[in-house]
Order: structure tokens, then sequence, then C-alpha cells
């Protein structure tokens, strides 16, 4: 029986807990106010002058770095001929606007930019085209949306329902336009609550019905393992992933409908934001390798990025011992950015020259002259080198015209290869991700699944590693950024979806967002002794 004294305790807990929540969905809210009145549209920009080009050559003259032909700028960035420095515009113009809204006739203006754009850089142009999209067609349906509006201040949602309409097409994680308009659709894992007995055909989920289509590789139900806390050994599965878009998973239907129990952060949304911003307060997720048990060793990693690894000591981190068995890699809620900072943690732990490189994995780069340009815009913490070799790059021949082009890399590896195949005297590893490992923290997943003492363990990752090489740019009508995606790679080598499906587990953990070392030593127990 439950006393009085236990009730208030339980009901003073409740409150805290959803102050708490509270709280942080205020804070939230007031970071967004002040972030939308901070970047208010910005003036049109179409024309840069000779002064504002002579300051810039001579800032990154100051920085050090070398301009092989001519200036940085052209007075005239978003206008043909198209070349290397188009798109290029001064850094002391202001921010992008962010505004709920925008002006119908300075998006149709914009579209004259983007179109040629995407023409000549983006990633997914020629895959879209080769499975029935027609490029015209749909520049001039958006083209006839917006003249139908005239000047008229429409929402976002509305100025750029085109967008969902390719996105929905071909899935696409790195592309957003604008940036202010989230259109990012993760990966959600679900376990079958029976073996199917019979191909599957739709997804129930968020009371709507989903179609499976039964070419994509990506979209079929798999079989896996099953560990749960406390158990001794692994158990069979069938699971699917799909884009969280799709609402709270509810059923497959495989001949009979079979229910659908989800697993990972998509049934613990607010908590995991609240962990999140939690852990940023205190600055208190560094990478790090520990001891957590006798032959049990823990790395994590964090996103990769300047603000999680510089400036970390190494001192009182473990040191690779004789008899370690488990290497437990975390890289749940990872979201991605520059793998090098993970590779130089693990150095003495994993044998890196029987990893696959980047260039393995294969994969079609656009390289046309405006590749550079759109590169430069990318928030990037790789300094000057970095920057030089843009320059470089620009500074480089083109044909006339700037016409598309694309680097293709034959795959050597492809993560169908992947098998769990440890010699006896191997130390394990366990890569432990989530819906939340994304971009790099997935190349990352790759290249540890590339050796065969590596099991991949927790649910799909978030799906953004199909679509590649970012690049960043500026609609100069309506003064709104964009991103864009300059490649496209083949994870599988089958040409299935990964966008919002994300790479496959060998073994799936209900418990994974919230696995601590107690769970951690269990879960490393049973792979030691496969």
């Amino acid at each position: 029986m439950t006393g009085p004294s236990q009730t208030r305790r339980s009901l003073w807990v409740s409150i805290l807990v959803w102050g708490a929540a509270l709280g942080a969905a205020a804070l939230l809210g007031l970071v967004g106010l002040a972030k939308w009145i901070a970047y208010r549209p910005s003036p049109v920009h179409t024309l840069v002058t000779a002064a504002e080009i002579e300051a810039e050559d001579a800032r990154l003259e100051r920085m050090g770095l070398v301009l092989r032909d001519g200036s940085f700028l052209k007075e005239h960035p978003f206008q043909p001929p198209w070349t290397s420095h188009s798109l290029l515009i001064p850094s002391t113009w202001s921010g992008p606007g962010r505004s709920p809204k925008v002006r119908a006739d300075l998006l149709l203006a914009d579209l004259d930019v983007l179109q040629p754009v995407m023409t000549r850089a983006y990633g997914g142009w020629d895959s879209a085209a080769a499975h029935g999209w027609n490029w015209s067609q749909w520049f001039g349906d958006w083209r006839k949306r917006l003249a139908a509006r005239g000047n008229a201040e429409i929402s976002l949602d509305e100025a750029f329902a085109p967008m969902d309409r390719l996105l929905a097409f071909q899935r696409d994680n790195h592309t957003q336009i604008p940036l202010n308009r989230s259109t990012s659709d993760g990966s959600q894992t679900a376990v079958l609550a029976a073996t199917p007995a019979a191909p599957c055909t739709d997804i129930r989920a968020g009371d709507r019905r989903f179609p499976i289509d039964a070419n994509d590789a990506g979209q079929q139900v798999r079989t896996a393992k099953l560990w749960t806390t406390g158990e001794t050994s692994f158990a069979n599965a069938s699971y699917i992933s799909f884009p969280g878009s799709y609402g709270v998973p509810q059923a497959v239907q495989c001949g009979n409908w079979i229910g659908l129990q989800p697993v990972g952060a998509r049934r613990l949304r607010l908590f995991s934001i609240l962990r999140k911003l939690w852990v940023n307060a205190l600055d208190r997720d560094r990478p790090r390798i520990e001891r957590i048990g006798d032959d049990v060793v823990y790395a994590r990693l964090p996103t990769f990025d300047s603000s999680h690894y510089e400036g970390v000591s190494r001192e009182g981190w473990a040191q690779r011992e004789p008899g370690d068995r488990v290497l437990i890699v975390d890289l749940r809620n990872n979201d991605g950015g520059e793998a090098g900072y993970g590779l130089n943690v693990l150095k003495g732990w994993i044998d890196q020259r029987r990893m696959v490189s980047f260039d393995s994995i294969g994969s079609q780069i656009t390289s046309s002259c405006l590749y550079a340009a759109l590169k430069w815009g990318y928030p990037d913490s790789n300094g000057n080198g970095r920057m030089q070799e843009l320059l470089n790059r620009m500074a480089q021949p083109y044909p006339p015209g700037c016409p598309r082009s694309v680097d293709t890399t034959p795959s050597r590896w492809t993560y169908l290869q992947h098998r769990f195949e440890p010699k006896p005297r191997d130390m394990r590893i366990i890569a432990l991700v989530n819906s939340r490992c994304a971009s790099d923290c997935e190349w990352m997943t790759e290249e540890l699944a590339s050796l065969p003492e590596t099991i991949v363990t927790g649910t799909n990752t978030y799906g953004v590693c199909q679509m590649i090489q970012p690049g960043y740019s500026v609609l100069p009508h309506t003064g709104l950024r964009y991103r864009i995606a300059l490649g496209r790679s083949d994870p599988y080598g089958d040409d299935r979806s990964v966008d919002g499906y994300g790479l496959d587990v060998d073994v799936v953990l209900p418990d994974v967002d919230r696995l601590g070392r107690g769970s951690m030593r269990e879960l490393a127990a049973v792979v030691a002794r496969r």
C-alpha cells in the first residue's frame, strides 16, 4: 500500500519533472523568438561594389590566403555567366532572413538562381531523373504556383511545398531549402511481434497506411538478433525501419497484420531533448576512454566538432592492456561533423589500416565550377588549410558555361559485406548506435563495420549518408540560406534507400538510449563469448 507521504513525494516529483519540461520548452521558445528577431530578412543583395570586392581580397590576404585567379568576389554573383566565383558574397553582408513568411514574387525571382545551381551542382539530380523525375516540369509548376500569388507574403510551408514533393520522391536529409524550414526525416526502428510468414507489403503508422516498395531493400523487414538487459544470450528477431514522419509504428502487413513495438529515441523524444539540453548546459559530453570492467573498455565519441574535441586532455584515459576483450564505441546521439576527430581518439585501440577508407565506399560527386563556392559556405573548422584548398580549386580552368560534371569513384566495399566474424583472440568491438547517429557518425559506423571483429548494435542510424557533401548558398532576393547535397553514395551497393532508413544493426537493443554501464558490461559479456 502507498502511504500519504509517498503519494505526496510522488506528486512533487511529477510536478518537478513537468516543471522542468515546461521550463525547457519555454526556454526553447524564447531562444527561437530571439533568433527570429535577430535575423529578420536582410535587404536584397544582388550587386557587389568595387569597395566590397577590394575589402574582401584584403581580408583573405590578412588571413594568409593566396588568391591565384584575381579577386575573390564578382560584381554579379547570382547572374550568368556562371564561374567558380559565382555565389560568393562579402563576409560583411548581414545574416540570412528567418521570417516565417516570404514574398512570392521574390522567391519566383530566386528560382532563376536556384535552377541553374541545382542543374550544375545537385548530387541527386541524375538519380532522380533516372527514376522518372521531370526537373523542367517541377520548376515550371513551382513558378506557376508563385506567379499566381503575385507579391503576397506566403508561409514557408506554402512557398516551399514543391520541395516536399521532391524529398518525398527522393529522400535526401542533407538538402534543406531553406535552412530555416526543417525537412530532415530520420529513421525509426520497430520490432515485429512475430516472424513474417509472407512478404510484407504495407506499414501502418500514425493511423495511416504506407506501401512497402518490393524493389527497395531498404524498406524491407530485416532479420537480426535482439538483446535486452539481464539476458545472457541473443534472441532472434525481425525488425523494420522507416522515416519518423510516418508517425508512431503500429503494425506491418505480411499476409496478416503483425504488431510493431517501437524502440529507441522515438519513444522518448521529450526525454531525449531534455537530456541533450542538460548535457550541453553542463558541457559534460566529451570524448573519453575509460575502463568499465576488468576486460571491458568504453570509448565515448560525441558529435565530431571542435567544441567537443579541442582542448580535451587524454590524461587519465584507459590504456590498452593485453587482456582487453571488448571495446565499446559509443556513437549514440552523434550528429556527425568531421570523422577524423573520432579516428584520432581511437588511435592505439583499433588497427585503422585495416578499415575501409572513404574512397572505398564509392561516390558520385558533382565537380562543376560551382562546387568550391558552395563548399566555401560549409560551417567547417578545418581553418586556413581547407580554405586555401577551395581557393586553389576555384583557380582551376573550367569549361565555358560551367556545365554539369560528376566525378565517380567505384565502390570497393559495401555495407552488405559486413560480417561479425572475429578470430578467437581478437578484441571484440561493439559499435553502439541509435537513430541520432548521423552523417559522419554513419561513416564512422561503416569504417568500424568493415572490421570482422565489429558488431553493430542499437537501432538503425538516422539515415543521412546517401546524399552527401553538403554545400551552402543564399537565395539573393529573399535572403534565405539553403543547403544542397553535392554528391551521392551507395553504402549497400544495391541502390536501396538509406536516407531516412539508416544503416542496419546486427543486434537490436530496445534499451539503447538508456543503456548504462551495468548493461554495457552484460552486453560485452555476451559478445565476448561469440
